[in-house]
């Protein structure tokens, strides 16, 4: 297996014997793709897979072993981006490089976690008429006080929607929207607390992301937009082009900050509605 995907131009192998050594280094390294065979010193190739799902579900596997498809417990798969491979096949070694780099290109294409009550939670933005309301100059306003507050290089506001992040105030860039597999808040919404990543270089979930460092972001900071039903819309968040550090005071002072964006965006709502225009039945 390490010599067909060493074997390929854009790949480099690293090779472990058992269950333990995969979790091991799902922990500590950047890997993008994990190929496994069925029986290991420790488990088995599904003992690897839920290694994935638990640490790193964005990370792809090929399932590369003689075990029948209709022997394999595929209840593992959830959240897991996996591919089977059987390895009997006559050029199934020539073949696996090919299929490591198809369902990594996959995985950077539709990989993102979702919240489980995803559906809820879309339904509950949806009831924020955003292009309807005039916002617009408050967060701008709002931005800039976070940015000084914090003497962060970006700060900004925005809400999550089905494949992609609507920035809906910038201070410091001019960013409109990043699709959700490219951005942290993707992650964050998913965290109660606010969520501090000191330097994503050294973040296995973020480190090879090229949207990422082409915008030049380094550290990150995020916290949760909610709306009084208690579903995650958005975020209120803090970007540097250096490692940075924030303490539980900033941290908390980031969530207040996120409480009156939440705040803001709801008043308006309320003034719209009273302002509609009511129908006779």
């Amino acid at each position: 297996m390490a010599a067909a995907i060493d074997g390929e131009d854009t790949l480099t192998a690293q090779s472990v014997t058992s269950v333990g050594d995969a979790r091991a280094a799902l922990e500590s390294d950047s890997i993008v793709c994990v190929v496994t065979g069925y029986d290991l010193d420790d488990g088995s190739g599904m003992d690897v897979v839920a290694a994935i799902r638990e640490l790193t579900p964005q990370t792809p596997c090929v399932l590369f072993t003689d075990v029948s498809p209709a022997d394999v417990e595929t209840d593992s798969f959830e959240e897991v981006i996996v591919e089977y491979l059987n390895r009997d096949l006559p050029d199934a070694t020539d073949r696996l490089g090919f299929i490591v780099n198809d369902v990594i290109d996959h995985s950077a294409q539709v990989g993102f976690l979702r919240p489980d009550d995803e559906e809820e939670r879309l339904e509950a933005l949806a009831d924020y008429d955003v292009e309807a309301l005039p916002i617009e100059e408050s967060f701008d306003r709002l931005t800039d006080l976070i940015a000084t507050h914090f003497d962060a290089e970006v700060a900004f506001i925005g809400l999550i929607e089905r494949d992609e992040e609507n920035f809906l105030a910038c201070h410091g860039a001019d960013w409109d929207t990043l699709t959700r597999e490219q951005t942290i808040c993707t992650h964050s919404m998913l965290q109660e607390d606010v969520m501090v990543i000191e330097d994503i270089r050294e973040d296995k979930r973020f480190s090879e992301n090229e949207q990422l460092a082409n915008l030049g972001i380094v550290s990150y900071a995020g916290a949760n937009m909610t709306t009084p039903d208690g579903q995650v819309i958005g975020q209120v968040c803090l970007i540097d082009t250096e490692r940075r550090q924030y303490s539980a005071a900033q941290q908390a002072a980031l969530q207040q900050f996120a409480e009156t964006a939440m705040e803001i965006l709801e008043l308006r709502q309320q003034v719209r509605e009273a302002q509609a225009p009511e129908v006779m039945p």
